[in-house]
């Protein structure tokens, strides 16, 4: 009953992705950005997204080759920190989509989209290419294969290093994923040694509540 009337309503509002945060245009922390593809909450003072939420569907999945086009949020305000490819040379840590570019294949223009670097967060080789990779095959298969519409949210909490520039490398990456029969909600240590199976991080909705002080639909 709860997921049905969930996704009555994302079928009512323009971007689909409610704001969990309450992020507006006011705050310099808690920065409201509305892309095409997906909304985020950006945080201008660290220069990283605090969230980054979309919706996914079988249309959404299309033949445009990935961009690797990786480049500078322009259109962030100009007194925000402001994070460009170069921030990451020589880190040892992966680019890391929040918004994943293979969900947004259905257009070149959203594809590039994803590759802003608002919507990257520094994550280990060994977790951007193994359980969160695995995880976004595994939305993509219920959104081309099953047929079901996605809800889902993204994000970096803690800070367990600092790349050169100073934007801080989370020491955990999560999601939360909802489906229109279940929700689930995944932790991921930002580490370089993991199991491969994403299932073994999932977590609560309560749990992940507390660690990034949102609120979950």
């Amino acid at each position: 009953m709860i997921f049905n009337l969930l996704f009555f309503i994302l079928s009512y509002l323009p971007t689909g992705v409610p704001n969990i945060s309450g992020a507006s245009t006011a705050s310099t922390t808690n920065y409201l950005v509305v892309k095409k593809g997906y909304v985020m909450s950006y945080n201008g003072v660290e220069g990283r997204a605090n969230w980054v939420g979309w919706t996914l569907k079988a249309s959404d999945v299309g033949p445009i080759e990935r961009s690797n086009r990786f480049r500078e949020d322009n259109n962030l305000p100009s007194r925000f920190k402001r994070v460009d490819d170069d921030d990451y040379a020589h880190s040892g840590y992966d680019r890391g989509h929040l918004c994943n570019s293979e969900d947004r294949t259905a257009s070149e223009y959203l594809n590039e989209e994803t590759f802003l670097m608002s919507n990257i967060i520094p994550q280990t080789p060994t977790l951007n290419r193994g359980p969160f990779k695995f995880l976004e095959a595994y939305c993509r298969k219920l959104a081309v294969k099953k047929g079901q519409q996605l809800l889902i949210y993204s994000g970096g909490i803690g800070a367990a290093d600092r790349l050169a520039s100073g934007v801080p490398v989370p020491k955990f990456c999560w999601k939360a994923v909802y489906t229109p029969t279940d929700a689930f909600y995944v932790l991921f240590p930002n580490e370089h040694e993991l199991n491969k199976n994403w299932k073994t991080y999932l977590v609560s909705k309560n749990k992940l509540e507390k660690m990034t002080g949102f609120q979950f639909p």
